[in-house]
């Protein structure tokens, strides 16, 4: 490439140079496409294609903006695009530049400075007949993120998909990544988890496509697959993705854009081991993300949303690991606590990690109630469990211990379900409404409720909910007649034995109280 720069002696030259970088700029984001870009912008000043120069720094500010220390320099050469692009009147420069405007803005805090950018940009976007396909794509990629983050708009949705199939299709790779990245976001939060997995497989299984993208690419593809699988609960395809993302993006962490990636990736590995019962794996994790936090280039690079929802994670698995020690004691873990409330309110939050610290961590009435009010989607998909907390935990002399069983057993049975209404939160609810009915001693209904599972078992790999569904189905085998399955009861309290969960051991135990007469043997 650089022999073919020297070679530039006129504008034909200089813009197959220009369309050349177009693409290797997107795709490698280091110094030594900076250093590219600078030596044509040399020969574009010697040759003085103004509307070439433009497209040049537009290709400069992205490899450098992502930094900190960047901001200033890619300010100046915005200023730069704006200046060339009136004078010549190069309305695609300008609505460019504006793009790259309101992003610079937004990361210094200036939110109605940003939002005046991104107006003039769209605003003469939409007035251009016929548009350059890769300013207009950037642009509507901007637009797009910005309609979503301030408003969540569903319109955004559709030009991101526009977007992907144009990177797709012309082999911007890292644009692909980054709209793959928004996009699963997106169906995260609508709960379509299906839909975002499809797009990771679909890039994989293109083996010509994904064998030719940068490294870190990959490493960030691998990521979304596995973030795709984690909320599915497809934890043994969850972790080899992780392990995959990891090996690549260790590798770049502090010399790449997907630095923030790399750095959350540690609590989604961590939430993986945790939920398969590797404890000890998982704290380690988590030990490693607060090392990573206090690093000076972490401090420095990491903007204030990315880091308030990287804690918020890592929080929401903290308490779900030090919950399960044999010491564990909520009132030493308000702090923990108190962070984990705030930060749900308006954070994504996995499903089970929320529904476990609802749980667990011995919430008042004002916050379950104030928690309950809140209208974010995670908080959402777990109404029905914060009302059974409050249901639970009611202090209602006038209601008896068995109308308040009832009434979480109404509340399990009449929450909300629709398409997005996964396997595991089925199952879950199903887990709960099986304590209740054995608190009433109604033994009878829980093996109809539970059997089937019993053939489905493999698709629970959170490995403290297998044990706990096959204890119960044992319950019901043993009303039908199953004499081995007080062995098997007594096998399912040594299982949490080993894996230290000492919680569901405690409730296994209390459980016995009320079914020793009739399933487990006296010896326990």
């Amino acid at each position: 490439m650089e022999k073919q720069i020297e070679e530039i002696e006129n504008s034909e030259d200089l813009w197959s140079a220009v369309k050349f970088l177009q693409l290797f700029a997107s795709n490698e984001r280091s110094h030594g496409v900076v250093d590219l870009i600078d030596q044509t912008t040399e020969k574009c000043k010697l040759i003085d294609d103004k509307k070439a120069l433009v497209n040049l720094y537009g290709l400069k500010i992205p490899v450098i903006y992502n930094f900190q220390d960047k901001l200033l320099v890619a300010s100046q050469l915005i200023n730069e695009m704006l200046t060339i692009s009136e004078e010549i009147n190069y309305q695609e420069g300008t609505a460019w530049a504006y793009s790259y405007m309101w992003y610079v803005e937004k990361i210094k805090g200036n939110k109605e400075e940003s939002v005046k950018a991104m107006d003039k940009s769209l605003e003469i976007l939409n007035q251009l007949t016929d548009c350059d396909k890769y300013i207009y794509h950037f642009v509507k990629y901007s637009y797009a993120i910005e309609k979503w983050l301030e408003e969540h708009d569903s319109k955004s949705i559709q030009i991101f998909e526009e977007c992907l199939i144009y990177f797709y299709h012309n082999k911007f790779h890292r644009s692909l990544a980054q709209t793959l990245g928004i996009l699963s976001v997106i169906y995260f939060k609508k709960l379509d988890n299906k839909k975002a997995l499809e797009i990771s497989i679909k890039i994989l299984a293109n083996r010509s496509l994904f064998d030719k993208m940068p490294y870190d690419v990959k490493g960030i593809v691998y990521y979304f697959t596995g973030l795709a699988h984690l909320l599915n609960l497809n934890l043994s395809l969850a972790e080899t993705s992780f392990a995959d993302s990891y090996a690549i993006l260790k590798t770049v962490s502090e010399k790449n854009i997907y630095f923030s990636n790399f750095i959350i990736l540690h609590s989604h590995s961590s939430t993986v081991k945790a939920l398969q019962g590797k404890i000890a794996q998982a704290f380690e994790m988590i030990n490693e993300v607060d090392k990573l936090l206090k690093k000076e280039f972490y401090i420095k690079n990491l903007d204030k949303n990315t880091k308030s929802q990287i804690l918020h994670t890592l929080n929401l698995i903290k308490f779900y690991v030090y919950s399960r020690k044999i010491d564990f004691d909520v009132e030493t873990s308000q702090d923990l606590i108190d962070e984990i409330i705030e930060g749900c309110k308006n954070h994504y939050s996995n499903f089970l990690l929320l529904t476990e610290f609802i749980l667990n961590a011995n919430l008042d009435d004002h916050t379950l109630k104030e928690l309950s009010n809140t209208n974010y989607f995670s908080l959402n998909r777990v109404k029905h469990i914060i009302e059974f907390v409050i249901e639970k935990t009611t202090t209602d002399e006038n209601i008896s211990d068995e109308q308040r069983h009832l009434n979480c057993i109404d509340i399990l049975n009449n929450r909300i379900r629709t398409d997005k209404t996964t396997f595991i939160e089925d199952t879950y609810a199903d887990l709960l409404l099986a304590q209740e009915l054995l608190d009433l001693q109604l033994f009878d209904e829980i093996y109809p409720l539970l059997r089937k599972y019993k053939d489905q078992l493999h698709k629970i790999e959170v490995l403290e909910m297998r044990i706990f569904m096959k204890a119960f189905i044992q319950v019901g085998e043993f009303r039908n007649g199953d004499t081995l399955a007080p062995a098997v009861q007594y096998m399912a309290i040594k299982k949490c034995r080993k894996h230290r969960f000492t919680k569901l051991e405690q409730l296994l135990f209390q459980h016995q109280q009320t079914m020793r007469n009739w399933v487990l043997p006296s010896y326990l």
